[in-house]
């Protein structure tokens, strides 16, 4: 099976470091980043640490005030595919 490549964003860039998670075997990092343009919203990454099947990397914003989440479509496809993986980055959404 195809496998792909976790891509750690660049700190320079504003990206912090907000937690390591172990899903079975495999290490995921989750980070976040404050949007320029608004203090309501945050962008958070989900990345693989190395290589693995199916999705790497997996996005979602979500309102601080509201609780609100944008891109669900990658937390459907974490829910689906790595359950346990999504159920610790809810913890920390």
């Amino acid at each position: 099976m195809k496998t792909y490549g976790g891509r750690i964003p660049d700190e320079t860039d504003g990206w912090k470091l907000k937690a390591e998670i172990r899903d079975e075997h495999q290490k995921w990092f989750l980070f976040e980043k404050s949007q320029a343009h608004t203090d309501e919203w945050v962008t958070y990454k989900v990345v693989a640490d190395g290589r693995v099947e199916k999705k790497a990397n997996y996005w979602v914003v979500k309102n601080v005030k509201t609780g609100q989440k944008a891109y669900p479509a990658d937390m459907e496809l974490m829910k689906q595919h790595r359950p346990n993986l999504f159920k610790q980055v809810g913890v920390f959404l």
